[in-house]
């Protein structure tokens, strides 16, 4: 006889979840950046006016409306892009292609800025790193670590350092135009300062710039495959509870499951019980009463078993097998099954007097101990936990006699023995029960009921 615990059903789909999770994480982490976007264009407007007397003070014969124009197309634009991309979270519009386009939008209105505001105060290229809009570039790159997409990163950093390498292109190399209104400097400071604004060091600069984005897209991508393991193990874990012994899903995440799949033999104590007259019981009922009588009478038999170390290994319809001794067997794995097969006498007692019912409910129980094979079959999407061997014939086949004998409670002799209380019983039968041909004495307590 084979006896198992199996749980038929589909195993949660875990790419299908992390999928979700992600999509979910794109769409949250754009609506941040949306207000990121509008904070930044906020941000930008009151430095504008904070700043805007130097600003006046620099341009002189330059064109200040030029200047004006700058900052109100930077401020504008960001907060125009960040309320198209809040729109488009709000509105359920967003898709994850559209990412693309938005940082892109960054890139450009940052280019934007920085041509303008170069151009409409006289200054060349090679003068970028003066602006302060530069600073939104390592910004923009710590903020699109939000999205968990490593490609939006790296398309991101390209787009900003080619928008860069195009402004200071377009504008050329130029030192302080005359008239500037900016004191001479000495000729050696003069042309140690324009070092460092010529092209080497912008080279320089570039290559920090791209490596902080390609960094922080190397670190998205980390944390991605991180999550994902994460939601992997707990959601296969999880599946392992829902379809294996809660005593065995532990270990199996502990030690693997391989381990178990190649199962081993060991000693163990088999409990087997099961409702006498059960479909009596069943035709008087309409589903939903006997769907909260068969959850009663389960929630007992798991109390029982909780109390005293057992294993509740399968229900099957209105009876159950109890494993004790795995998954390492003890030496008091007997008196815990004979223990907890009284408390569960006890518990039908108390039943019976708190619903009254009539004719009243017995049960039968037998136990057996011996070495038996344990383990898992089957894959992750059905798997069970499986207890075979002789000892699960012979308990389950003494359960059954409870009824010849009307006894509620029966066990092998080999387990009163090493229960230590052969006194408290006495024998009631000897019987073939293993199918080898050979007679098993059979015990009964002495002071257990008739199974009714």
């Amino acid at each position: 006889m084979i006896a198992n615990r199996s749980h038929a059903g589909r195993s949660v789909p875990t790419s299908a979840s992390v999928d979700k999770l992600f999509r979910e994480s794109e769409i949250e982490a754009e609506y941040a950046i949306g207000w990121v976007r509008i904070a930044v264009g906020l941000a930008l407007l009151a430095s504008g006016v904070l700043v805007s007397s130097g600003t006046a003070e620099l341009t002189n014969e330059y064109s200040l409306s030029q200047v004006r124009f700058t900052a109100l197309f930077t401020v504008g634009s960001f907060l125009a892009l960040g309320l198209v991309s809040l729109l488009l979270v709000i509105r359920h519009w967003f898709r994850p292609w559209m990412a693309f386009f938005l940082v892109t939008g960054d890139a450009a209105i940052l280019g934007a800025s920085l041509f303008f505001g170069l151009e409409g105060i006289g200054l060349g290229g090679n003068w970028v790193a003066a602006i302060p809009t530069i600073w939104l570039v390592p910004l923009g790159l710590a903020v699109g670590a939000l999205r968990y997409r490593p490609l939006v990163q790296v398309w991101a950093t390209f787009v900003t350092m080619i928008t860069l390498v195009g402004v200071v292109f377009a504008l050329g190399f130029r030192s302080f135009p005359d008239g500037f209104g900016i004191p001479a400097f000495p000729s050696d400071l003069e042309a140690s300062f324009g070092r460092l604004f010529s092209l080497p060091p912008y080279l320089m600069r570039a290559v920090m710039l791209t490596l902080i984005g390609l960094t922080t897209a190397l670190a998205m991508l980390r944390s991605r495959r991180l999550l994902m393991h994460a939601v992997n193990e707990t959601t296969r874990r999880a599946n392992l509870a829902r379809f294996l012994p809660a005593e065995i899903a532990p270990l199996v995440g502990e030690n693997g499951i391989a381990g178990w799949r190649q199962g081993r033999h060991q000693q163990a104590t088999i409990l087997f019980v099961d409702i006498r007259g059960f479909t009596a019981y069943a035709e008087g009922m309409d589903p939903a009463r006997l769907s909260i009588f068969i959850s009663s009478f389960r929630r007992r038999v798991t109390h029982a078993a909780e109390a005293f170390g057992g294993v509740v290994d399968k229900f099957i319809g209105d009876g159950a097998l109890l494993v004790f001794g795995v998954p390492d067997p003890q030496s008091d794995d007997c008196t815990r099954a004979i223990a907890c097969a009284q408390e569960l006498l006890e518990l039908v007692d108390q039943w019976n007097a708190k619903r009254g019912f009539d004719p009243p409910i017995r049960v039968g129980i037998g136990i057996h101990t011996g070495e038996v094979y344990c383990g898992l079959v089957g894959d992750d999407k059905r798997i069970e936990f499986t207890v075979l061997g002789d000892v699960v014939n012979v308990a389950a086949k003494i359960e059954q006699a409870t009824k010849r004998f009307n006894k509620a409670l029966l066990a092998s002799e080999t387990v009163v023995m090493r229960s230590g209380q052969l006194p408290t019983w006495q024998e009631v039968g000897r019987e073939p029960l293993g199918g080898r041909g050979e007679h098993l004495a059979i015990f009964a307590h002495s002071g257990t009921k008739s199974s009714g």
